[in-house]
């Protein structure tokens, strides 16, 4: 087909904007696989002390002049610097990006790298539906290990420090972290109350996971449940912490929470609500959350909702009829920072209510 054009006529809209979003996906794209592959070959584990490119390359088996080049983008960045012809962490790599550091981010990099996998193939989802997943097996793999890492970033000390202060945690001697997953929760309220036991509470293949974060800090009085929210027994305890959970919302859940807390026991609850009426939280998220479905559960089309989720306005209303609120804390006090990605904090809240005795 012949176009009959005047090519000297320029466009009737500028390219700008458009080369602007490409220049910058371009560029972070290319400094995501740098990341990811410094990781995965260990580079940050061998520069714990200074070595140069030719040591680099015996000792990881890579190419002495690519290795050089890709160091050299490290050192522009911050993360390496740089002493004569040697390279060696800075201190925000030794911190983050080593394999064997308490706070590596290597499992978030290889989340966030299935992740793009997915986005890949939004052009067959667009035409072919989104792709079905069991809950357990998208917690199970890598999921529960990438939250795990971002926790241990800061939110989960922040987390820790609000709920040390209430005069119901120091006098507590049993603690449920519903659906738990990786337990580092459990496992820090354990540390700073040395008369508390906790319980971890979530599905089989979870659990798993559970026991090795468990005996990998090292953790005592920590106790594991394997079962289904919905359908097993609790039992009775002090505090029920609730977090980031598909059923946080789910109005059936509240009653047997209250069921299965002591008097004067305190229910701490931190998820992301949605206002009556409120729409997107974040465009990008909604669409990443619906390439995928859950067998078993119906998901909203925003990211963190599902069918039959309370608004925010309703779920404290069904609460209070269960609950005194003591404190609301916003994200601001506790949040991490955004990826961009299942798992971000959003505008997500800590409720902290009181069991009441006499039912309205």
């Amino acid at each position: 087909m012949v176009i009959k054009m005047d090519i000297l006529e320029k466009p009737p809209v500028g390219v700008e904007p458009l080369y602007e979003l490409l220049r910058t996906t371009s560029k972070h794209y290319k400094l995501f696989c740098i990341f990811y592959a410094a990781m995965n070959i260990r580079l940050f584990d061998c520069l714990e002390s200074p070595k140069n490119p030719r040591e680099l390359s015996e000792a990881l088996g890579v190419d002495s002049r690519l290795v050089h080049v890709l160091c050299e983008v490290l050192t522009d960045l911050g993360f390496l610097k740089k002493r004569g012809g040697s390279y060696m962490n800075t201190k925000i790599a030794d911190t983050y990006l080593k394999r064997n550091s308490i706070y590596s981010q290597y499992e978030v990099l290889m989340n966030l790298q299935g992740g793009f996998k997915l986005w890949e193939n939004l052009t067959d989802i667009l035409k072919n539906g989104p792709v079905r997943a069991d809950e357990q097996d998208f917690f199970h793999d890598n999921m529960i290990h990438a939250l795990a890492a971002e926790h241990l970033t800061g939110e989960l000390q922040k987390t820790v420090e609000i709920v040390k202060r209430l005069p119901e945690f120091r006098r507590a001697r049993s603690l449920l972290d519903l659906g738990g997953g990786h337990g580092l929760y459990a496992i820090a309220f354990a540390m700073v109350n040395p008369n508390l036991k906790a319980y971890v509470f979530d599905l089989p293949e979870v659990i798993k996971d559970t026991k090795a974060y468990i005996k990998r800090f090292g953790a005592d009085r920590i106790e594991t449940i394997e079962g289904n929210l919905f359908t097993d027994n609790l039992g009775k305890h002090d505090i029920i912490f609730f977090s980031y959970n598909p059923a946080g919302k789910n109005p059936n859940i509240v009653p047997k929470i209250h069921a299965s807390l002591n008097d004067g026991g305190l229910f701490i609850s931190k998820h992301a609500f949605y206002h009556k009426g409120e729409g997107s939280k974040n465009r990008l998220l909604d669409l990443e959350w619906n390439l995928t479905t859950w067998k078993g559960i119906k998901k909203g089309d925003k990211i963190y909702s599902f069918i039959g989720d309370l608004n925010y306005e309703d779920y404290l209303k069904l609460l209070k009829e269960y609950f005194t609120i003591k404190k609301i804390i916003k994200p601001e006090k506790f949040g991490s920072i955004s990826l961009y990605e299942f798992g971000d904090t959003l505008d997500s809240k800590i409720i902290i209510a009181k069991k009441r005795t006499s039912l309205k």
